[in-house]
């Protein structure tokens, strides 16, 4: 009989400045944030990783990662990758870079999770427009 596939459930979504796997597959995580700072728009921002992690599922799935304009409707990226969890206890960390990444206006962008399809979770990522004169 064929093991039952188990959907995961999405641990977190966590949003940094860059990823590094150490020396015996740790990982670090550089530059946690929420908000993203510019003084003009459109503002590009370079690069950015979104970390997700799973758990408590068995079998493979498909994993989208999208970057949400404002209005939650039109794409600005999405990445796409494979999950294989052999049993429920097992974790998975799903690390997403996006370089380039242009923002037209300030707001709440949102950041989108699917897992086969199907939304597993969304986090807002704000764009605030700063002046010269509130900066240390």
């Amino acid at each position: 009989m064929a093991d039952k596939k188990i959907k995961p459930r999405l641990s977190y979504t966590l949003l940094c400045d860059d990823v590094r796997q150490e020396m015996g597959g740790k990982f670090s995580l550089m530059g946690l944030f929420e908000s993203i700072y510019s003084n003009t728009f459109p503002a590009l921002h370079p690069r950015f990783a979104i970390v997700n992690e799973w758990t408590g599922g068995k079998g493979e799935f498909l994993s989208r990662i999208r970057l949400l304009a404002p209005d939650q409707k039109q794409v600005l990226s999405e990445s796409d990758s494979k999950i294989n969890l052999f049993n429920e206890s097992q974790h998975h960390r799903d690390i997403s870079v996006r370089f380039n990444s242009t923002f037209n206006v300030p707001g709440t962008y949102w950041i989108e999770t699917l897992l086969d399809q199907e939304r597993a979770g969304i986090i807002p990522l704000t764009l605030q427009i700063i002046s010269n004169k509130n900066v240390h």
